[in-house]
């Protein structure tokens, strides 16, 4: 059997091979746990390793034969970077202004009535935020009669108030930029600036004003049609994403069932998978200028999608149903109908140490999806891409186990 699996990631801005780390290391770990034989190639980022481009590829024996499996990994690092690299000022301006089109589309009210735990997720961003500029502004304030009276009376009486709001200013400057410097020392553990950045990078793609992403989709709605054109016809197409991938992905798929609606009767077979949807986030901002769309699209087309999420996974807003969610009033009597959704069952696909080790470590928790499952009966990624069955069986059988 051989496998063709397009893979959309979420924001990841490390290097590929770092991020290739995860899967090769789980990749081992699955042989272990299914007792066979296996192979996956190293990581190939080609000229794009600034892009995100990679290519692997693996193979897997089992006594119903042997499983080929070619990965192409859709890079979009590049076009998101920028949305990284702003200066401080221009940071602080367009948070506030990402996180007020959030509140006006009344994307915090709607996360917060279908989903409780995600909701905190989602407000995480404005609400550290907040503090953030509660931090470097109150603490100057309160101080700011003290200063400016004890430095008046150090000064001579000639300069004393021009000097007294010199220092005043300078010290709080330097007080900001204090608070700042050890926000990002943090960083790693917070994650705050990064979803800060994503939520200004999603208030741009879901308002139709990131022309440099909305060309690259088009651009990867390209890719995926000519390699199902070049693939064998026995060659199963799979289109699997994670996280902030999943609307990304949604919008390529849209894109590609308008160049070839019949896509999803390949003879060789055609499955899209979403892992750990953060449709939410992106939807939050309003869905009519595009997303609702190509949400519709997607479910009319009647291709096999599945979504799977985590309850445990609050950075996963999985308990919402995208289609009823964010598809377009006038079409959802029209729409076919919603993915098969069902749970990965995370406490039940990993040793409990490990379980208690990531438990209240969401950011590291929220890749489970890639994480080799004890159980193969439940969801495993390893067996959904190398294993023996066709995706769309092995995604039925693991759905009829609510796995």
């Amino acid at each position: 059997m051989k496998r063709l699996v397009v893979y959309c990631p979420g924001y990841d801005l490390r290097p590929v091979s770092q991020s290739f780390a995860l899967i090769k290391s789980e990749f081992q770990n699955y042989l272990k746990i299914r007792q066979v034989e296996g192979t996956i190639s190293p990581v190939d980022v080609g000229s794009h390793n600034e892009r995100g481009d990679a290519t692997w590829a693996g193979r897997m024996d089992w006594p119903e034969g042997t499983v080929e499996a070619r990965f192409v990994q859709l890079g979009w690092r590049d076009v998101i970077r920028p949305d990284f690299e702003r200066g401080w000022f221009r940071l602080m301006i367009d948070a506030l202004w990402s996180f007020y089109q959030y509140a006006r589309a009344g994307g915090y009210g709607a996360v917060l009535k279908s989903n409780w735990a995600h909701s905190i997720f989602c407000f995480y961003p404005a609400v550290g935020f907040a503090l953030f500029c509660a931090a470097c502004l109150v603490p100057p304030v309160l101080l700011a009669p003290v200063i400016l009276e004890g430095a008046g009376a150090l000064l001579p009486a000639r300069t004393a108030g021009l000097l007294s709001w010199g220092i005043l200013l300078a010290g709080s400057g330097l007080w900001a930029a204090g608070v700042y410097r050890f926000t990002r020392l943090i960083e790693p553990w917070t994650y705050f600036w990064y979803l800060v950045n994503s939520w200004y990078f999603m208030a741009r793609l879901a308002r139709n004003a990131h022309p440099d992403m909305q060309a690259r989709i088009e651009e990867f709605a390209d890719t995926i049609v000519a390699l199902s054109e070049q693939a064998d016809e026995e060659e199963e197409l799979v289109v699997v994403s994670h996280s902030c991938g999943t609307f990304v992905a949604i919008y390529i798929l849209a894109a590609v069932l308008r160049r070839n609606p019949d896509i999803g009767k390949r003879a060789g077979g055609f499955a899209f998978v979403t892992l750990g949807p953060a449709f939410e986030c992106l939807g939050g901002f309003g869905a009519e200028r595009g997303f609702g769309k190509a949400m519709a699209a997607v479910a009319k087309a009647g291709v096999d999608w599945t979504d799977i999420y985590g309850p445990q996974d609050i950075v996963c807003g999985g308990r919402t149903s995208p289609v009823a969610r964010y598809a377009p009033k006038p079409d959802k009597v029209s729409v076919a109908r919603e993915p098969r959704r069902f749970s990965v069952c995370i406490p039940d696909r990993m040793p409990a140490k490990k379980l208690r080790y990531l438990r209240f470590r969401f950011f590291r928790l929220h890749f489970c999806y890639f994480l080799a499952s004890l159980r193969p009966d439940l969801f495993d990624f390893y067996s959904l891409m190398l294993g023996p069955e066709p995706a769309v069986r092995q995604l039925q059988v693991w759905a009829d186990h609510k796995g």
